[in-house]
């Protein structure tokens, strides 16, 4: 699917409503400029791009709004990634239970521009620092299950716990020499598996 292109119209709305029949979008989710006069006849051209951070934020407006959610986005384009800090009175909701609503949220988010725009940046929703914080939780307490691990000789495990959260507890035991880790289940939630490294 396309995701940008020149469009024309006898008007403006004309040349908006047919950039969003061909590029399947509403005009929220665009970015567009008009470039000139079509034929100097009174028509408009205009060149309409579906933008990502437009499209992200509607997605997560009308999320907020249907969940009767008081949460706002406030989302910035960066070099690798396309960075979302949430705020409002009901981020406990996200954040509860490890942050597993956030992590939720986030992959919803990353699946809707992949379908949308595909080969988009990362999005990486935050609020307030929680996920850094979470990441120093989330080591120690790898640290701690790898100690178990090895002093008791067998596995301990972990979780459930989301990718990210996963993803933290791997990369904490990687350069552990005594442990190995692995992730265990089905589905979004799956739990971490830390056991004493085989011999080989």
């Amino acid at each position: 699917m396309s995701q940008d292109g020149t469009f024309r119209g006898a008007t403006l709305d004309e040349a908006l409503s047919t950039a969003c029949g061909e590029l399947r979008a509403r005009v929220g989710e665009l970015h567009y400029e008009v470039q000139s006069d079509a034929d100097g006849g009174g028509g408009v051209v205009i060149h309409a791009e579906v933008d990502p951070v437009a499209v992200l934020g509607l997605f997560l407006s009308e999320t907020f709004r249907a969940g009767d959610l008081e949460l706002s986005a406030q989302l910035t384009p960066g070099n690798e990634s396309l960075d979302g800090e949430l705020s409002g009175g009901d981020l406990r909701i996200l954040t509860g239970s490890g942050g597993r609503g956030l992590d939720a949220l986030q992959y919803l988010c990353n699946r809707v521009l992949t379908r949308r725009l595909p080969g988009h940046p990362p999005v990486h929703l935050d609020t307030d620092g929680f996920k850094a914080r979470r990441a120093v939780q989330l080591r120690e307490r790898a640290e701690a299950a790898a100690d178990e691990a090895l002093s008791k000789r067998s596995s301990v495990v972990l979780g459930p716990l989301t990718p990210a959260a996963r993803r933290e507890i791997h990369l904490a035991l990687a350069d552990d020499p005594g442990v190995e880790t692995e992730s265990d289940g089905e589905g979004f939630l799956k739990r971490v598996v830390i056991r004493p490294r085989r011999r080989r």
